[in-house]
């Protein structure tokens, strides 16, 4: 083989070696569980006052009791007589919640905004500003849930860590939903930091590590974007700079994952082990698809691409491990959930495509990840909004948890 095209095919090798030395997933000892959202939903609403007549303790009854439907009914009847103060502030509130509870989060964000412009000095605006901000998220209104978890952040100085854990990670989240990846990853290192600091003091014991997860997660997901964004270009000096830079990234995205799996929520390390994987079979196909300079012949392109095959096998080996570790934990562990349906789809096409041995000699493999490659394409040429997620993001990056 020419000394040029053995070369170029080392460019390769160098960053496959190193990636591939790296230490994946890994599997946790224990992956305890727990139950997302700082505040109680609707049926765990407060007791019912003392005060402010038998409309408002019987609309808090329908509340407490699951009726959410007859608990609006009954709140907006009750608020109807002008009450006085305290009963107004108790029934806005509930009324709120029970249009959570019908999941009319248009209602609960109009309730909510009453409450805020009426009772600015109660004490429970933290938990207001915070629910008002799940619920801009579950309507995708993105900017005005990073405001208002922003609003609900600057009056929780006296609030539990747990607590600014998830206003910071929530508000992270929507700044990720945002492309706003400077400021997410500011937010989203915060709540790390508070975590980290309450452990080592002693100050709370967490009673679920969700938020942390998530925190890390999105950390990772940052910078799996960032990787996806690089491209890979000629002429060969910039393909080298491209493949270090793009090399970077990965393994910024690969630790923080890895992080993610060390806060030990089963929901995350699912999640985690999952884009792990995937991660690998994304440089696989950066690299496998990489341009070719036109210098090379017909006869030096096929030598490459079946050099370049046996140097990537490591980074398919490293998929399928990643994938094999996540399925291994979650059925120790009796878990399920979609991440781990898409793990066992995806080690399920690997096994495949090496099962079925290579049928393209002197061209290149299929993609590993094609999902991958409209956003790659997209973000390339500016197509995509930032308000507007990529249809690959919301199916990896976003796992639609239920905010309130």
């Amino acid at each position: 083989m020419p000394r040029s095209v053995r070369a170029l095919a080392g460019l390769v090798l160098l960053l496959t070696t190193a990636c591939a030395g790296r230490n994946g997933a890994g599997a946790p000892s224990t992956a305890p569980s727990g139950e997302r959202g700082m505040s109680p939903g609707p049926e765990a609403t407060a007791a019912t006052v003392e005060s402010g007549g038998g409309g408002l303790a019987e609309a808090e009854e329908a509340l407490a009791a699951g009726e959410s439907a007859r608990a609006v009914a009954l709140f907006a009847r009750f608020l109807a007589t002008e009450p006085a103060e305290e009963s107004a502030r108790q029934a806005y509130l509930g009324l709120a919640r029970a249009h959570e509870g019908l999941r009319d989060c248009a209602a609960a964000v109009r309730a909510y905004d009453t409450y805020l412009e009426r009772f600015t000095a109660a004490d429970d605006v933290v938990d207001v500003f915070a629910r008002r901000g799940a619920c801009h998220a579950e309507l995708e209104q993105w900017e005005r849930s990073a405001e208002s978890y922003a609003a609900a952040m600057e009056r929780a100085d006296a609030s539990l860590p747990s607590v600014k854990v998830e206003l910071l990670a929530r508000q992270g989240f929507a700044r990720f939903q945002l492309g706003d990846f400077e400021a997410a990853e500011r937010l989203l290192k915060q709540a790390d930091e508070i975590f980290l600091a309450a452990q080592e003091a002693g100050s709370e014991r967490f009673t679920t590590y969700y938020f942390i997860g998530m925190a890390r997660f999105y950390l990772g997901a940052i910078h799996h974007r960032r990787f996806r964004e690089v491209p890979i270009r000629l002429p060969e000096k910039t393909m080298a700079a491209d493949f270090a830079r793009k090399f970077e990234f990965l393994t910024q995205a690969q630790e923080a994952y890895n992080y993610t799996i060390k806060a030990k929520h089963m929901y995350w390390v699912s999640a985690a082990g999952y884009q792990l994987g995937s991660l690998f079979e994304e440089f696989y196909d950066a690299l496998m698809h990489a341009p070719v300079p036109e210098w090379l012949d017909d006869k030096q392109r096929q030598v490459y691409y079946e050099e370049l095959k046996d140097q990537l096998r490591p980074v398919v080996n490293k998929a399928i491990w990643v994938f094999e570790k996540n399925l291994e934990t979650a059925r120790r562990l009796g878990y399920e959930s979609d991440f781990i349906d898409r793990t066992e789809r995806k080690l399920s096409d690997l096994q495949a495509i090496l099962l079925a041995g290579d049928k393209g000699w002197g061209s290149p493999h299929p993609h590993l990840a094609p999902e991958a490659r409209g956003e790659i394409a997209a973000s390339s040429d500016g197509s995509n909004g930032a308000n507007e997620a990529p249809a690959v993001d919301r199916k990896l990056f976003v796992p639609q948890p239920t905010f309130l």
